[in-house]
């Protein structure tokens, strides 16, 4: 009897990012001041005033572990979404570029938020919604690439939020 196959749209991941562990890579995640010390800093940007980070656990999938996105303004939280801690699978998009890029994506109270992380260059966060007047508000940071890292990777694929890129340019 044959396997179902797999459907069109679904890639799946190299066996690098397969086998990728936490004990592999935890020392190339930088620690949030937003995140837990048992939790993953999946992603950071730190101003002198803000800090906007993705958080997780350790392990994810489609129906366990969780990842929230957390944002603070001197010291205050400001924004936890989802507001509770459940699986990401679909709440978030994460999509890699053949060119070494990632982002993710989710909407939240009608604002389209994109984490942004180049493999060259700065990360950003691009914010668009009604109360922008129509444009996108973008938030710069340093580089991150930790959205490249295999475990990061890893932890999206069996979540069930990886997409396939629209461009891999």
């Amino acid at each position: 009897m044959l396997a179902p196959a797999a459907p069109a749209q679904e890639r799946t991941p190299g066996s690098n990012i397969a086998k990728a562990t936490w004990s592999d890579y935890r020392d190339m995640y930088p620690q949030s001041p937003l995140c837990a010390e048992e939790e993953i800093t999946l992603w950071t940007c730190e101003s002198p005033q803000q800090v906007f980070s993705l958080c997780s656990s350790r392990v994810m999938t489609r129906t366990s572990g969780y990842m929230q996105y957390r944002a603070s303004r001197n010291g205050k939280r400001t924004l936890t979404y989802p507001a509770e801690k459940k699986p990401p699978f679909g709440l978030f998009k994460y999509t890699p570029s053949a060119n070494g890029d990632a982002w993710l994506e989710f909407t939240n109270n009608e604002y389209q938020y994109s984490l942004l992380d180049p493999l060259r260059g700065e990360s950003s966060i691009l914010v668009a919604g009604p109360g922008l007047s129509g444009d996108t508000m973008k938030i710069k940071c340093g580089g991150n690439q930790t959205l490249q890292l295999n475990y990061t990777m890893r932890l999206m694929y069996d979540s069930g939020v990886w997409q396939i890129s629209g461009h891999d340019d």
